[in-house]
């Protein structure tokens, strides 16, 4: 139950809203553009010469068995890749899931957990499905700072988990590393879990590797191949858990994920053997894409349109409209009217807003930013002559 100022009212089901999206585009191929991915596309080409690659002489050495372990491969490749010790690992079926996961080990019904906002509704829903009550913390726009002493002002006796996302979803701004040792130093004395789901982490470029599991044991850091190498079907995600609560976590996933791939686990260890690849196909296409959604974006600003944070850390940005509150309208009107989908802010309870993701190619993301502008300057007019006549 969520039991603070934000209503849930505010929110629109962001899978729902995807769904619907998805079906406008395959309705009208080639028509409509779509600025709502939030991953690089998928490297198909890339990911069948990998699995080629592995299985042309029959089953690889990487096929093993998963079943109540992590890939032994996966968990050294991860343990080397992001410089974390390997007993803090594990391996889930995505990062939705090891979400749930750490809900359902951590807390339970009478119990609170303290969440973004705004951001992505999964936490909300999971707290929802199983019984947990919860609220938010704010990240105020434009800069969307975790800021420790508004988050700790709205801890509880019951709370149990304190939530964020870094890289932000939706702003895609990174969160400070002081500012994150802070409250992961302040919840441990409290015997809180911070949870840190950095699954678009690897789009940022400043080399930093995540809080120190070991500085704090209190801190469950998730990622996933989805956003990374926007590999989603593979389904494979990971957690980095501190010792303070590796325990009921591990315990919880060995007893409920009986859904993990032994062929999915085994194809993201050839990936991961291959990373240099694909850290260079998605690096190349959001360094081109980069100059160009800042240019457009920062455009629209100048012109009154849009007000944002220009950083571009990730793949996606999270603009205030000006002078616009029901940007589910807005959002509808662009893709009836300009053939251009970007994601309302009501998916993450921030009305005035609009995601807008930016890892295409450039002549797609050119051609997208192009319709939304025109589309915003035309409903400001349409707007501005509603409220005339009215």
């Amino acid at each position: 139950m969520n039991t603070n100022e934000t209503a849930d009212t505010d929110w629109i089901d962001y899978a729902q809203w995807v769904g619907q999206a998805v079906r406008r585009m395959r309705a009208e191929p080639g028509q409509k553009i779509g600025l709502f991915d939030s991953s690089v596309p998928e490297p198909v080409e890339l990911l069948s010469s990998t699995v080629k690659a592995a299985f042309e002489q029959g089953a690889p050495d990487s096929y093993v068995s998963v079943f109540l372990r992590n890939h032994p491969e996966l968990a050294n490749q991860l343990a080397d890749r992001y410089q974390v010790p390997i007993e803090s690992i594990l391996c889930t079926t995505g990062a939705t899931m090891a979400v749930d996961y750490v809900f359902r080990a951590l807390a339970g019904p009478g119990d609170h957990v303290l969440i973004e906002h705004p951001g992505f509704d999964i936490f909300a829903s999971a707290a929802i499905s199983n019984g947990i009550d919860y609220s938010f913390f704010e990240r105020p726009a434009p800069d969307f700072a975790v800021r420790v002493d508004a988050v700790l002002a709205a801890i509880r006796p019951q709370t149990r988990i304190v939530v964020l996302t870094d890289l932000h979803n939706p702003s895609g701004v990174r969160a400070d590393e002081e500012a994150l040792k802070a409250l992961a130093k302040a919840l441990g004395e409290r015997g809180i879990c911070l949870m840190v789901d950095e699954v678009y982490a690897d789009y940022a470029a400043d080399g930093w590797n995540g809080l120190d599991i070991n500085a704090f044991p209190n801190v469950v850091r998730i990622g996933s191949l989805t956003k990374t190498f926007g590999l989603s079907s593979l389904r494979f995600g990971w957690m980095f858990v501190g010792a303070d609560v590796f325990g009921p976590i591990s315990t919880k996933l060995r007893k409920l994920d009986f859904g993990v791939s032994k062929l999915a686990h085994s194809v993201a260890s050839e990936v991961f053997h291959q990373a240099a690849l694909y850290d260079q196909w998605r690096d190349q296409l959001i360094s081109a894409a980069r100059p160009v959604a800042r240019a457009h974006l920062s455009a629209m600003q100048d012109a009154g349109l849009l007000s944002l944070d220009t950083r571009f850390e990730s793949c996606v940005c999270f603009p205030r409209v000006t002078d616009v509150s029901d940007t589910r309208a807005l959002s509808r009107w662009l893709t009836e009217n300009h053939d251009i989908i970007v994601v309302p802010g009501e998916c993450f309870g921030q009305p005035g807003h609009i995601r807008v993701g930016f890892a295409q190619p450039v002549e797609v993301l050119t051609e997208g930013l192009r319709r939304l502008e025109a589309g915003l300057t035309e409903y400001r007019r349409t707007m501005a002559r509603q409220q005339k006549i009215a």
